[in-house]
C-alpha cells in the first residue's frame, strides 16, 4: 500500500512479459496508450474497459489471448490512463467514443477486429458493430444491457469546474471502496489494484473527462430494435452481483439480438476478468475461436 500514486513509469504494464505499451497517435489528434500481446500476425482483438479504469483491467485477459494466437490490443480509452483527455465539450458522448475507437482501429491498420469489452466499453463495442467494425463481441457488464447504478443521476449536477479540484478529493480510500462495490463474491483485489486504478487520477484532466463522462454518455439500456441491427456473434456475460449494471432486463435484451448468446456468472460482480480469469479467460478464447 501506498500513500503516493505510482508515477507513470511504474504503471502495467511494466514488470509483465510479454506486454508492451505505445502511444498511438489518430488522425483527429488525440494520442492513445494502447498495451499490445501477441503474435504480430494473429488474428486481432481489441479490448475496451469500462469507466474510470484503463487498460489494467485486462491484465488476466491480454496474456491468455496472446497463449491462444491473438493479437490483443488494449488501450487506454480517451480520458482514462495515459491517453490523452480532450475536454471540449461533446468529447465524452457514444458518438465521440466510437469515433475515436474507429481512428484508433485504422491507425492500426484493424479493418473489423474481435472485440471484447467491459461496462462503459461494451456500449461502445455494440456501436461500433452497427457501423461494421467488429467482427464478433464479447460484453462483459455491458452498459446497454441493464440499469447502470443511480450513482449517474448526479453527474448533471456535478459542477464543470470541480475536476480542477478533484485530484485531492479521489484519494486512495475512495478508489478502495469503488474495487470493493465492483467485486462478487468470487475474488478480491490486491494493494496494486488499487493503486493502478488510483494513479491516473493524479491528473486533473482526467479526473475532469471522467466526470464528464458521466454527463455526456449514453447510459440507459438499448432498444430492442437497436439489438436486433447488431448482425454479429454476441457473448453477453453478467455476475449475478453486478451492482453496478443491473441485470433485471438482461436476459430480454440479449434475445433481441440475433446471434446472441446469455452466460451468468454466479457470485460474479462488474469485473469479472478480474475475479475469476480462470473461468472467464477459457469461455473467452472458446467463444473468439468459433466459426460462423
Amino acid at each position: 500500500m501506498s500513500s503516493q500514486r505510482l508515477a507513470p513509469s511504474e504503471w502495467f504494464p511494466a514488470g509483465w512479459d510479454g506486454l508492451t505499451a505505445r502511444r498511438v497517435a489518430v488522425a483527429d489528434g488525440t494520442t492513445l496508450r494502447v498495451v499490445e500481446a501477441g503474435p504480430a500476425d494473429g488474428v486481432p482483438v481489441v479490448l475496451l474497459h469500462g469507466w474510470a479504469v484503463s487498460a489494467y483491467l485486462w491484465r488476466h485477459t491480454l496474456g491468455a489471448l496472446a497463449a491462444a494466437g491473438y493479437r490483443a490490443y488494449a488501450p487506454d480509452l480517451p480520458g482514462h490512463g495515459l491517453s490523452d483527455a480532450p475536454l471540449a465539450k461533446g468529447d465524452y458522448t457514444l458518438d465521440a467514443f466510437t469515433r475515436r475507437a474507429e481512428l484508433l482501429f485504422d491507425a492500426l491498420g484493424l479493418v473489423r477486429p474481435l472485440v471484447v469489452a467491459q461496462s462503459m466499453g461494451g456500449r461502445v463495442a455494440v456501436a461500433l458493430a452497427m457501423r461494421g467494425r467488429a467482427a464478433r463481441l464479447a460484453l462483459f457488464g455491458s452498459v446497454g444491457f441493464g440499469e447502470v447504478s443511480p450513482a449517474t443521476a448526479f453527474a448533471p449536477r456535478i459542477p464543470e469546474g470541480l475536476g480542477q479540484l478533484a485530484t485531492a478529493l479521489v484519494t486512495r480510500r475512495i478508489v478502495e471502496i469503488t474495487q470493493r462495490r465492483v467485486h462478487g463474491t468470487l475474488g478480491c483485489f490486491t494493494d496494486r489494484d488499487v493503486d493502478e486504478y488510483w494513479a491516473p487520477t493524479q491528473f486533473a484532466a482526467v479526473v475532469r473527462a471522467q466526470a464528464q463522462m458521466l454527463r455526456e454518455f449514453s447510459w440507459k439500456p438499448l432498444a430492442a430494435a437497436e439489438l436486433a441491427a447488431v448482425d454479429v456473434a454476441t457473448l453477453v456475460v453478467f455476475g449475478t452481483t453486478d451492482r453496478t449494471v443491473r441485470s433485471m432486463r438482461t436476459a430480454e435484451l440479449v434475445g433481441a439480438l440475433p446471434h446472441g448468446r446469455l452466460e451468468w456468472i454466479e457470485g460474479g460482480g462488474h469485473v469479472v476478468m478480474e475475479e475469476i480469469p480462470g473461468r472467464i479467460n477459457p469461455l473467452l478464447v472458446e467463444f473468439l475461436g468459433r466459426s460462423g
